[in-house]
């Protein structure tokens, strides 16, 4: 969300638990934010970083808890300007230092200044935010698809070149520390203070015209111009983090044919693991409800057994929802919550129950097209469905 800089802020940095990746409210946690300049303003500041666990190939970086921050620290925004953002033409004179008590002065490009902040409402980027902005897009996806990335890396370690650097760095972690710090694509076309990036990535040859004009006409509907706050998915297979219990699910999807702007998904989506008193030293609870953040992605699965499901017949091929990783295993009870190995289905609020959604209603809502569709048919229905399917987590 952009928003004008005000002459005095108030010490926003605090620990954000309640706001993470939930699917009842996508939070911009995990989007850049860019604000016209100001006077200064008085902030606080996250002051310490840690490396986190990797997700398929992509690194990542979490900044502590606020609990060690400094405060009262004042200064005038110190300019830094980005001149490339393609991971294969890095220079050491690349790198852009985002740590500061104040929002960050970034020049992309020759195009004028704007005030990058980590996170609404308007917190700095914690200390060792020092790396390359660059562009992340895996190939074969549609126009508006990737992301703008910040990869820290540690210049006082023994380097070669600004590619090995690049290579030994991690991603910036967003507020949660559960998926990287970006701005997406689609904000670049529908958010005028983005068009420097945009601009940058022409330049460069990292945008073509033709790609460029495809993605301009895809979110020119006026429903396209609030992508900040929702999690987009770049394709329908794409693994995301949710908070369970979910109460409303809200997602933005891109799809080969059109994109689709955020819409509720659904609602009331839980997962409890089943234990049988004393099976578990320490918890002699039959049901415990998990409550945290879980890595989860779309499927579609072939009916068996009825009475596992609402509403279906014994054969049809309904969209599911898997869950792949318990960010936060540990129970309130002190016994840790255990995934199935590959994961396993969330579920509806009555107990037994796995959460599902019809073909025809997914259609309807935009969830799948032909071309998504296809794609998760091949995934977990055809022949060339890869028994590892299961197991993988974040797209690299």
């Amino acid at each position: 969300m952009l928003q004008p800089v005000s002459s005095t802020f108030r010490r926003v940095v605090q620990h954000v638990n309640a706001i993470r990746f939930s699917g009842s409210s996508i939070p911009t946690s995990a989007l850049g934010l860019l604000v016209t300049p100001g006077v200064p303003h008085d902030c606080s500041l996250s002051t310490a970083s840690t490396p986190r666990k990797t997700y398929g190939s992509t690194r990542l970086l979490r900044p502590m808890s606020s609990s060690a921050v400094q405060h009262g620290v004042r200064g005038r925004p110190v300019n830094r300007i980005v001149k490339n953002l393609d991971p294969n033409y890095l220079d050491i004179s690349d790198i852009i230092d985002l740590h500061g008590p104040n929002g960050v002065s970034v020049k992309f490009g020759t195009f004028r200044s704007r005030q990058l902040f980590y996170h609404f409402p308007l917190i700095p980027f914690p200390q060792g935010s020092k790396g390359f902005f660059y562009l992340h897009k895996r190939p074969g996806l549609p126009p508006g698809a990737g992301e703008i990335r910040f990869r820290v890396v540690d210049t006082g370690c023994t380097f070669h070149s600004a590619a090995d650097l690049f290579a030994g760095g991690k991603d910036l972690l967003d507020h949660t520390g559960h998926r990287p710090w970006r701005i997406h694509m689609l904000q670049l076309y529908t958010t005028r203070a983005y068009d420097p990036i945009r601009r940058l990535l022409q330049s460069q040859g990292l945008i073509s015209e033709s790609q460029d004009c495809d993605a301009e006409q895809r979110v020119s509907a006026p429903t396209l111009k609030n992508m900040g706050r929702s999690v987009i998915l770049d394709t329908i297979s794409d693994a995301f983090v949710v908070q369970l219990p979910i109460s409303t699910l809200r997602l933005a999807f891109i799809h080969d044919e059109y994109i689709v702007p955020p819409c509720m998904v659904s609602q009331d989506i839980y997962w409890r693991d089943k234990h049988q008193p004393g099976a578990i030293e320490g918890s002699k609870a039959l049901w415990r409800l998990y409550k945290g953040f879980a890595v989860v992605r779309f499927e579609l699965k072939k009916v068996l057994r009825t009475k596992e499901f609402h509403k279906v017949n014994e054969g049809d091929v309904v969209l599911v929802l898997r869950i792949l990783e318990l960010l936060d295993p540990l129970g309130p009870d002190g016994v840790p919550f255990n995934l199935s190995h590959g994961g396993e289905l969330a579920q509806r609020a009555g107990l037994g129950r796995y959460w599902s959604m019809s073909l025809d209603r997914a259609r309807k809502k935009g969830i799948i097209t032909p071309s998504s569709l296809k794609i998760l048919e091949d995934l977990y229905l055809g022949d060339s469905a890869s028994p590892d399917t299961a197991g993988k987590m974040f797209p690299s």
